[in-house]
C-alpha cells in the first residue's frame, strides 16, 4: 500500500472539449446524411395532384368563409334597418 501512487483525474481542458464537440457534430451530420438517403421523394405527378387538391380546398374555404361574411353583414344591416323602422331615425347603431 505505501507503493501505490496516487492517481490524479484531470480534468479535461479546453481543447479537449472543444475537439469532444466537434467529434459530437461530425457523428450528427453523419447520422443526417444517412437518414437523408433513406428519405423517398414523392414523384412529379404525386406533387403537382397534392398541390391541385391543396389549391382547391384553400380556394373553397375562401369562398364559404367570404359568403359567410356577405350573409353576416347582411344580417347586421336588416337588423339595424328593423331597429330603425321600429324606433324611427333618432337612434344610431355603429359598429366602430
Amino acid at each position: 500500500m505505501a507503493n501505490e501512487k496516487k492517481t490524479e483525474s484531470k480534468k479535461p481542458g479546453f481543447f479537449s472539449k472543444i475537439g469532444g464537440f466537434f467529434a459530437k457534430l461530425g457523428e450528427k451530420f453523419k447520422g443526417l446524411k444517412s437518414e437523408w438517403k433513406k428519405v423517398s421523394w414523392a414523384s412529379p405527378r404525386a406533387t403537382f395532384k397534392n398541390f391541385a387538391l391543396v389549391l382547391v380546398v384553400v380556394i373553397c374555404f375562401a369562398i364559404a368563409i367570404a359568403l359567410i361574411d356577405v350573409l353576416a353583414g347582411l344580417g347586421v344591416s336588416g337588423i339595424t334597418s328593423l331597429f330603425h323602422t321600429w324606433f324611427g331615425e333618432d337612434i344610431n347603431i355603429s359598429l366602430q
